[in-house]
């Protein structure tokens, strides 16, 4: 009996298809195609539902807009308006016709700033 138990637990808390912790963490997903945005998608997931979406306004300025986002399959999460991620992979797969853009974590929010800022012309 206290085998089985272990077992479930082991099971439970071990279990390797269980996702990749995504909360306070950065993501950068680019796609070797050309895109009309020019510049990779940027996240940076703030809580268990609000995932900052960055992006470079017409005033030359680095902004985001906050966006939902919720588990849909146990190693997916969809942000609404953008696609769905595959936490195992790290690939996006965009909403509009389907492009799969590479995703890496970056080590910081300021980073995603930093990177964004190479891509504004003065």
């Amino acid at each position: 009996m206290k085998k089985l138990l272990l077992m479930l637990i082991f099971t439970f808390f071990f279990n390797p298809s269980f996702s990749i912790e995504i909360i306070e963490k950065s993501i950068k997903c680019e796609t070797q195609e050309k895109t009309i945005r020019g510049y990779p998608f940027f996240f940076f997931f703030e809580n268990e539902t609000n995932v900052k979406s960055f992006f470079i306004s017409e005033e030359n300025l680095v902004k985001f807009h906050n966006l939902n986002y919720k588990d849909i399959e146990p190693n997916f999460i969809e942000i609404k308006y953008v696609g769905k991620i595959d936490k195992s992979n790290l690939i996006l797969i965009h909403t509009k016709g389907g492009t799969e853009y590479s995703c890496i974590f970056l080590p910081t929010e300021q980073e995603i700033y930093n990177e964004l800022r190479n891509f504004i012309s003065f």
